[in-house]
């Protein structure tokens, strides 16, 4: 299979797997309830920033750019995402956390697009922040880019990370338990990366992850 057909066919996998397993773990649970330890003396002073929307909406289209990186790397990448959603539904399971969102009018570009992600995106599945968890992943090891695209890469995915508490899609501590989430994903996909090349490079089999000349 050639890199890009592979890249392509995991980027579908992913997308097929956790759009319904995101909203079925909300449907595990018949009513979601505010969950007031949640929500710091932070949280209450931020103010609502509708045009923070873009910024958010924004995060869906970081995975794409995955499909840039060589073929290794995106296979760390893709398995340190999969292994944070699957951490991050675990949570929404145990921890059924909701948050209230503001009234908003809709007077704005920015406020009619708030409004529409508050009628498809819901108030819960909210800890900790997949949105988090992927920057983390992304921030930590961008997978293509030089030295310019990588600290841009930072920056965007820090900036998605504030719009996610601006617009009151999460509350901090969503945002910071999203974020050790993808830490510690990231960390175990490449702890067993290396495990798995350092055991081909040991009994001489070929290793399918080793190929960085494959773009």
């Amino acid at each position: 299979m050639s890199a890009a057909l592979e890249k392509t066919v995991v980027a579908v996998l992913l997308l097929a797997v956790t759009i319904p397993v995101f909203f079925a773990a909300g449907a595990l649970t018949p009513t979601h309830a505010a969950a007031p330890w949640l929500a710091t003396r932070w949280d209450v002073d931020i103010p609502l920033m509708p045009a923070a929307v873009w910024l958010y909406l924004s995060w869906y289209l970081a995975p794409w750019l995955l499909l840039a990186a060589p073929r290794r790397e995106f296979r760390l990448v893709a398995t340190a995402i999969a292994l944070a959603f699957a951490l991050c539904t675990l949570g929404y399971v145990l921890v059924p956390a909701a948050m209230e969102r503001p009234a908003v009018l809709g007077r704005t570009v920015s406020e009619r697009a708030l409004i529409l992600l508050y009628q498809y995106d819901p108030p819960w599945n909210i800890f900790p922040s997949f949105h988090a968890a992927l920057c983390a992943i992304l921030l930590w090891r961008p997978p293509f880019g030089g030295v310019s695209a990588r600290r841009i890469m930072a920056v965007w995915m820090l900036a998605i990370c504030a719009a996610c508490v601006l617009i009151k899609q999460h509350e901090i501590l969503d945002i910071v338990a999203g974020l050790l989430v993808g830490i510690v994903a990231l960390a175990t996909a490449s702890t067993a990366f290396r495990y798995l090349e350092r055991l081909a490079a040991e009994t001489g089999s070929p290793s399918g992850s080793q190929n960085p000349a494959s773009p």
